[in-house]
């Protein structure tokens, strides 16, 4: 036997938590006209606060408040947190030597090395592009690997490269983070 179809305006549709509990109110939803100070402030029908703020104070006890607003704990910035993942990191676990490469060569042996970095869960590892001293143009890599390191940490691929000796001229190599 088949029961017969029925459309979903046929339908009943089951309302979860329709069963009325005894003791306890139904909640119902606020309209946008609805005056929130009446709301929080039931039973006090003659003294009416003013603002939302001031009835959301006025509920609670003044000691509670303080105590909140005291022990309210600074959440670190950004780059409060970002500059200390990477003091907890480990010196680097990795290094890729790109001396003697084109800048398409060192740009794909970049990518591929730091995919597989992640891949095996490395926190920090060095890219080595050379100062750029023997160079005729000068120092090609540095432009090229920065460049690329850029657009990776704006895609969130890593989180953040650094010059090792912290200035680019006196160093040819960068340290780079990983998520």
């Amino acid at each position: 036997m088949r029961k017969p179809n029925r459309s979903p305006r046929q339908a009943e549709p089951a309302v979860r938590g329709s069963k009325k509990k005894t003791g306890k109110q139904p909640i119902r939803k606020l309209t946008a006209s609805e005056d929130l100070g009446v709301l929080f402030c039931q039973g006090q029908e003659n003294d009416l606060p003013h603002s939302f703020a001031s009835a959301l104070a006025s509920g609670i006890p003044a000691a509670t408040l303080t105590e909140i607003l005291t022990e309210k704990e600074e959440l670190p910035t950004p780059a409060q947190a970002l500059q200390a993942t990477i003091q907890s990191s480990p010196p680097p676990q990795e290094r890729l030597d790109l001396h003697g490469c084109t800048g398409s060569e060192a740009e794909i042996k970049t990518e591929n090395f730091l995919a597989r970095a992640r891949r095996n869960h490395l926190q920090t590892v060095l890219v080595i592009t050379g100062k750029g001293l023997h160079s005729p143009e000068g120092s090609v890599l540095k432009d090229v690997i920065e460049a690329r390191l850029k657009i990776m940490k704006s895609n969130g691929t890593i989180l953040a490269y650094l010059w090792e000796k912290k200035d680019r001229d006196k160093s040819g190599a960068l340290l780079v983070y990983l998520p």
